[in-house]
């Protein structure tokens, strides 16, 4: 009693000064018992900045529970126990003044901490629990001793629960429950901070965890934050109302949510199975554990709830398209999300992932949701716009997304890596070349690199049809474009590139069960694109060969899709000139070619040659003694103009073919020219006999041969079948024989001719040539005769000389072996005079004109060209030694000649008109030129 005497002696300031004294030592006991004595000098604002400022923060909050509660509710009860005792030492010496002084130089904390200045509706002791519970944290760290602090007062205030709720049980659940070896921010900090932030903060260790979390942590740490920060926005209290209710919501009200959805769609980015995991198993902003603190106290009102559900749907939505990644796992990842989505949505779910084409999902969303939509709809940030038709919950937006990811999962498959977000982009951008890219990328690995099998092709196919249409067939769409990513192509474009994938895994069998014999007899392609298509196929491998053998390289994948294709297209003409090309191609590979700059021969060198025929000359001249396969050279030559190389995929397909008469035509020609070319190269090669053989059996004009006129020898193609400059079947035997007749065999050459004759080789080849300039003379148009009768008389002279030689040669040998006849004597006898030149009459004292000359060169040629005008010949007058010369060069002849199909009556008659109109023409042209008088031959005959 004595002690409460002296308190009530004390001045305010005396009692100021002893609050804080023993609020400095913790004597709580003392401190109570003094703030109710002296209430009038302490005051509760007071009492409460003196226990905020001195009573250390590390006095179990349990001590002075009780006597906050007593200030908050203005209760005192009275000093009854003895037991307290007052200990006034000290303050009781000090005087009044004093007491003064000190009190003036005590500072004191305000009860409102500066982070709520602007909550001026807050009672005195609201804002001193908030500002002791900061100060707790800060000095201490405890943060587990401020619910002690504040869970008995939760219900002396509504705001402090929000606080509580939103601000310290979210940090005391990551650091001491969810977290305890993470660091975790201090409390100030913490509420420091807002939207992306915060949630960085309190999501920050769910990244370096387990995704099994992911749930939890929205439940128990961020979903708490969100509700009280909302709180604290969008409502207040009323003071006497302990049931929470919530105001119409404004503007900001789902801003944290919003965060938190930009947060999720921002890390599915980065980790998708987080974001999956999290969705899959949190049903949403509903679905929050406050810890029970709320006590039944409803957040989040109907309306608001239903729209972030909707909001929360859309960002799961928006995650997909934000999938870059198209790995099997990604797209298993994806798959699980878009199931939930549909299980949010009250939808039927997805089909698996590994569904056969028939049981996966069909087009039928209505066009006019994606009318006018572009690509950029995409964007990150336009993905969560609430008017964002792509990520609106519902069946269509849904239906889209399973449409893209079967797109991505089929692409895959094709081996060509697609992921969503470029599945979508490829499908609003529209545009068919890439598309075709994309196609032409997927078939062409398909058919070079994998090693496929039929039924394999077949599903291959489907799935492509599949993603043209998305499950609509070419009569659903009635546009021949479909519905799909690849749905701006022709349909016809794409079963073109399948079809070319099949032939370019050589699986023709299957092509031609689908595109020629389809079992339901409606054909995806018109006969005469899969025409067209088998030819380009072909020969795209003929271009690329570099070898013309049939059996090996790109000439056996071109002989190998003809012969396949061949039986359903037999009155194809360009098939029949395929055929032709790689019989000729095939041909020529078994000879050595080498083209300008040493490159060797490739087939492609015959297709982009102005003049294919001209390579046989070049083959010629390169393989020794080739001239001899004359039979093969022509069939070459003949397959080249028949298959007419440069144009066989020129024009339209429903080009008519060259008649039959204007091909036999052609051939002819090539044939002649081809037995020109093997005549030089046997002259090039000094074989003169064989080019003999050539050009008197086979270039001689006997031969039948249909006449060129001259509106067919000028030719409108790029690929002339004639040489550059135009030569007439005619031109080119007398060419040929020309050549052949001015030929001069070398001195190392050697010359066969039977045992029993004893003729000398230099004379019977000299014969043989003035034979072959008598053929020319035959042909020879007029303005070349003086070139051919140039030669002629060059041979007349070399003739002429070798006669006299062999003459003087045997005169003196008969001279010498006269002289070694032992009784020898001389008689005069007459000698035969030796053979003469053809044409030559047998009276020495008659000189022989040109006129004789053209007369002994057609009995020459009767001889050779009509072996049977024989019989008429011997009955008409000639000279001995015309008839020496025809009997002896009709001999030779007659070994490389062949008899032909003509009757000898009609190789009579035809002679005699070739002679009589070769001799008429010399006469009448320029025989008067050299003396010759041909009215008068013409009386003798």
């Amino acid at each position: 009693m004595h002690e409460i005497q002296g308190l009530d002696r004390l001045s305010a300031h005396h009692c100021v000064l002893l609050a804080v004294h023993y609020a400095t030592e913790s004597n709580i006991t003392a401190l109570q018992a003094l703030t109710t004595l002296r209430a009038q000098d302490l005051p509760l604002e007071l009492t409460l900045q003196i226990i905020l400022t001195y009573l250390s923060e590390t006095v179990d909050p349990s001590t002075y529970i009780e006597y906050l509660d007593e200030l908050a509710n203005s209760a005192s009860n009275p000093i009854d126990d003895p037991a307290i005792a007052f200990d006034l030492s000290s303050v009781k010496e000090l005087s009044t003044a004093r007491a003064r002084k000190r009190r003036s130089r005590i500072e004191l904390l305000p009860l409102v901490h500066p982070l709520y200045k602007t909550e001026s509706d807050l009672d005195l002791l609201t804002h001193f629990l908030i500002h002791r519970a900061h100060r707790i944290d800060e000095e201490t760290g405890l943060l587990d001793l401020v619910p002690q602090l504040l869970v008995p007062f939760l219900g002396h205030s509504e705001y402090l629960r929000t606080w509580f709720i939103s601000t310290v049980f979210p940090l005391l659940r990551l650091g001491y429950e969810y977290y305890p070896n993470i660091p975790v921010p201090p409390l100030e900090e913490f509420a420091r901070l807002q939207g992306t932030r915060a949630l960085n903060v309190q999501l920050a260790p769910l990244l370096e965890s387990s995704h099994d979390n992911a749930a939890r942590d929205l439940q128990g740490v961020v979903g708490p934050w969100i509700c009280g920060a909302n709180e604290r926005k969008r409502r207040k209290l009323s003071k006497e109302g302990r049931r929470a209710s919530l105001t119409e919501a404004s503007p900001q009200g789902m801003d944290d949510w919003e965060a938190l959805f930009g947060w999720l769609l921002r890390t599915s980015t980065e980790d998708l199975a987080l974001v999956t995991r999290a969705v899959e198993e949190w049903d949403g902003p509903e679905d929050i554990d406050l810890g029970g603190y709320d006590e039944g106290r409803e957040y989040i009102d109907d309306e608001t709830r239903s729209k972030l559900e909707i909001r929360y749907a859309q960002m799961a939505l928006a995650c997909l398209y934000l999938i870059e990644d198209s790995e099997p796992e990604t797209l298993k990842t994806a798959h699980l999300l878009l199931s939930r989505i549909a299980s949010l949505l009250s939808l039927e779910p997805p089909p698996n992932l590994n569904a056969i084409v028939s049981a996966l999902p069909t087009y039928d969303i209505p066009e006019s949701i994606l009318h006018d939509v572009s690509a950029s709809i995409l964007q990150e940030d336009r993905l969560l716009h609430s008017d964002n038709v792509l990520t609106q919950p519902n069946p269509s937006t849904v239906r889209l997304l399973e449409l893209l990811l079967f797109s991505s999962c089929i692409s895959s498959s094709l081996q060509q890596n697609l992921s969503i977000r470029e599945v979508a982009r490829m499908y609003l951008r529209s545009d068919a070349s890439e598309q075709l890219t994309l196609l032409k990328k997927a078939i062409h690995i398909l058919s070079t690199t994998a090693k496929i099998e039929s039924e394999q092709w077949k599903a291959t196919r489907a799935k492509i049809l599949w993603l043209w249409g998305w499950g609509s067939s070419v009569e659903d769409t009635a546009r021949r474009h479909g519905y799909g990513v690849l749905g701006n192509l022709h349909i016809d474009v794409v079963e073109t590139e399948i079809l070319k994938g099949l032939l370019e895994s050589s699986h023709y069998a299957l092509a031609i069960e689908i595109y020629v014999q389809h079992p339901t007899g409606s054909l995806p392609l018109p006969s005469s694109s899969v025409e067209r298509i088998v030819l380009e196929a072909a020969m795209h491998h003929y271009d690329n060969a570099s070898n013309g053998n049939k059996s090996r390289g790109g000439i056996k994948r071109a002989s190998d899709i003809a012969s396949a294709f061949n039986p359903h297209f037999k009155s194809s003409d360009r098939f029949q000139r395929l055929q032709a090309l790689l019989a000729a191609t095939h041909a020529m590979s078994f000879y050595s070619l080498t083209l300008q700059h040493g490159v060797p021969f490739q087939p492609v060198n015959i297709r982009v040659s102005s003049d294919p025929l001209s390579l046989i000359q070049k083959l010629l001249s390169q393989n020794s003694r080739s001239y001899t396969h004359l039979d093969d050279m022509i069939t070459i030559g003949q397959n080249l103009v028949m298959a007419r190389p440069s144009t066989l995929l020129d024009g339209d397909e429903t080009d008519a073919p060259i008649e039959s008469a204007s091909l036999d035509k052609k051939k002819a020609v090539a044939e002649r020219r081809v037995i020109g070319m093997t005549v030089e190269a046997a002259l090039a090669e000094d074989d003169f006999e064989t080019a003999y053989s050539y050009v008197v059996n086979r270039l001689n004009p006997s031969t039948p041969s249909p006449s060129v006129s001259p509106e067919a020898s000028v030719s409108s193609n790029p690929f002339s079948l004639e040489s550059p400059v135009k030569e007439d079947n005619d031109d080119i035997a007398w060419r040929a024989a020309l050549e052949a007749g001015r030929h001069r065999t070398s001195p190392s050459s050697s010359f066969s001719w039977g045992q029993n004759t004893t003729s000398r080789p230099d004379l019977r080849q000299l014969e043989q040539r003035m034979e072959l300039l008598s053929q020319a003379l035959l042909l020879t148009p007029p303005r070349h005769l003086e070139e051919v009768l140039a030669v002629w008389q060059e041979c007349e002279n070399e003739m002429t000389a070798l006669l006299a030689e062999e003459n003087e040669a045997e005169e003196r040998f008969n001279d010498a072996a006269d002289r070694r006849l032992p009784g020898a004597f001389s008689n005069e006898t007459l000698v035969v005079q030796p053979r003469r030149e053809v044409g030559r009459g047998a009276v020495e004292e008659s000189p022989m004109g040109l006129f004789d000359v053209a007369r002994g060169a057609a009995a020459a040629f009767s001889k050779s060209a009509f072996p049977l005008r024989g019989a008429a010949e011997n009955q008409s007058s000639t000279s001995t030694q015309d008839r020496d010369f025809g009997e002896d060069s009709g001999r030779m002849s007659m070994d490389f000649s062949d008899s032909g199909s003509m009757s000898a009556e009609d190789r009579v008659r035809k002679r005699d008109l070739v002679a009589n109109a070769v001799t008429g023409g010399l006469a009448s042209g320029i025989g008067w030129v050299l003396g010759a008088n041909p009215n008068a031959h013409q009386e003798n005959r």
